[in-house]
């Protein structure tokens, strides 16, 4: 039997790397100056009388100022977040007190602990005043606004009212009330731009003149979460001698991290820059930008993954490395950027087919000038005479995936998975983003035929609404989705109804125990 195999971001936070959401937070919160050295030092040498220097970069370009993403640009991710997560961060605020009962839980906050210092503060219970009679949102914005009745916030706008020294949370506090109102208000705007006129005639089309006049003020919306998220280093007291005003701070920064790691959307900052990286002598700002910020991202991922030596002793790769005797591998694709799955396989001595990077990798690099791909063990192989750049993130920019080398992945992890028995996706979320390879695995579903199982985690829901979530993100057809099997599995175990992921595969594709 041949398996071929597929791993997303969800397969490696096992092995201590960040969630996508976390990443994205990260990395916006380096600092940039030791990569604009850097690419000080590649544009010096660069021969400033070949072709490439003369006409491809800018007149200067050794000494032109280097940009990074700063301030300005984070009112994209903003707007794009609100504009395109917006339910969900209603959904999650809405559920404040189950966000803050997850993040008392992550911070090791003794609950009791927790209520007798609010106690000690108000002279009440927590959960015991609520403000959903006292605060009322603008109909027009939205009627059913759960935020003020929760236990927690309502906890924290007593803590404001009654204790010194509590600029902190009252951040915390405008942040949240910034992102429901943002939220809710990029709704209504929506709406207003899209059904300003309930009828109009087809034939007149000055109707279409005064449509789309509304906008958020988006440098106001959600500011000031951004702002706390991005400045680093914010811990807060957890200790006994902790009091009411420390512990909620601990407790809003995690919910604010746990909400933005899922809804925090930068792809828009991403994709409005990534075209620069092909004209730098018109667009030198936003050329620099964007190389530094692949550079800070590759340096990022490297600087998260283990050492080999470090490396936790199991997890998914570690399963896949103890796969049963008569089962082949046919093939390996992943959308994550390093080498953690090759260095399990090589530390118990495994042999490994390719492992097909199919968003790029820490040891690819892009060369915009020639649309070409190439990969080297060690940064310092790649050729100097011309700027390459990390070659990561690549559903932000597609020109890349037109490169012949790139082409060739794709071909080949296609054609290898087509001739196996099944796919197995591991930790991956199926997104909008990475279109490029959701249609791959159509292709293999409707076209080829082939059985696809998806190991996601349980709380995700269970494994036929998964399916009906990911039957839609596939854009599949009803006969199809009988080839595509769930299995939700405990995060921790990587076991579902006392049975591993990979047993739980082969038994659904060997009912009766034959290999």
């Amino acid at each position: 039997m041949k398996l071929g195999f597929f791993f997303g971001a969800g397969a490696e936070i096992g092995y201590g790397l960040p969630s996508g959401g976390k990443f994205a937070i990260d990395l916006f919160r380096q600092d940039p100056s030791r990569y604009k050295l850097e690419l000080r030092a590649q544009l010096r040498a660069i021969d400033s009388t070949t072709p490439y220097a003369t006409f491809w970069l800018p007149p200067r370009y050794v000494d032109n100022s280097i940009y990074a993403f700063g301030r300005n640009e984070f009112t994209s991710i903003i707007e794009s977040s609100i504009e395109y997560k917006r339910d969900e961060i209603i959904r999650r605020l809405n559920n404040f007190d189950q966000e803050c009962d997850k993040a008392i839980r992550d911070l090791g906050i003794d609950r009791v602990r927790l209520g007798e210092v609010f106690h000690a503060l108000t002279g009440v219970e927590i959960g015991e005043r609520r403000y959903q009679h006292a605060i009322r949102l603008n109909e027009m914005l939205a009627r059913d606004v759960q935020l003020f009745g929760s236990e927690h916030y309502s906890a924290m706008l007593d803590i404001i009212k009654l204790a010194a020294n509590c600029d902190d949370l009252k951040r915390y506090v405008t942040a949240f009330l910034q992102l429901l109102v943002g939220a809710h208000g990029q709704d209504l705007v929506q709406r207003l731009n899209q059904e300003l006129f309930e009828a109009a005639p087809d034939d007149l089309p000055i109707f279409d003149d005064v449509t789309g006049m509304f906008r958020l003020e988006f440098n106001r919306v959600g500011s000031t979460a951004l702002e706390l998220l991005l400045e680093e280093n914010r811990r807060f007291d957890l200790s006994e001698n902790a009091d009411a005003n420390q512990l909620f701070c601990a407790i809003a920064q995690q919910v604010l991290e746990n909400i933005f790691t899922t809804v925090l959307d930068y792809q828009q900052l991403i994709d409005s820059h990534f075209r620069y990286l092909f004209s730098p002598s018109t667009e030198w700002a936003k050329f620099t930008r964007m190389v530094i910020f692949l550079k800070i991202a590759r340096h990022y991922i490297n600087s998260q993954a283990p050492d080999a030596a470090n490396l936790p002793d199991h997890g998914y790769y570690h399963d896949l490395a103890a796969l049963a005797d008569g089962v082949e591998i046919s093939a390996v694709g992943t959308a994550n950027y390093n080498s953690i799955l090759a260095q399990v396989f090589a530390g118990l001595g495994v042999a490994l087919p390719e492992v097909i990077h199919l968003n790029g990798s820490v040891n690819d690099y892009y060369n915009p000038y020639k649309n070409t791909v190439v990969t080297v063990d060690r940064p310092e192989d790649v050729d100097t005479s011309q700027i390459h750049v990390p070659f990561i993130l690549t559903q932000s920019g597609l020109k890349p995936l037109t490169s012949v080398a790139m082409s060739r992945r794709y071909v080949k992890l296609f054609d290898t998975f087509a001739d196996s028995d099944a796919i197995v996706a591991i930790g991956f979320g199926f997104h909008k983003d990475d279109s490029h390879i959701n249609g791959l695995f159509r292709e293999l579903l409707e076209v080829n035929g082939r059985r696809l199982f998806v190991i996601s985690v349980a709380s995700e829901g269970s494994a036929e609404d998964q399916k009906r979530r990911l039957r839609n993100k596939l854009r599949i057809s009803h006969a199809a989705s009988q080839l595509l099997t769930v299995i939700p599995v405990d995060p921790q175990s990587r076991q579902v109804d006392g049975q591993l992921w990979m047993d739980r595969v082969l038994a659904e594709l060997n009912p009766e125990g034959q290999q």
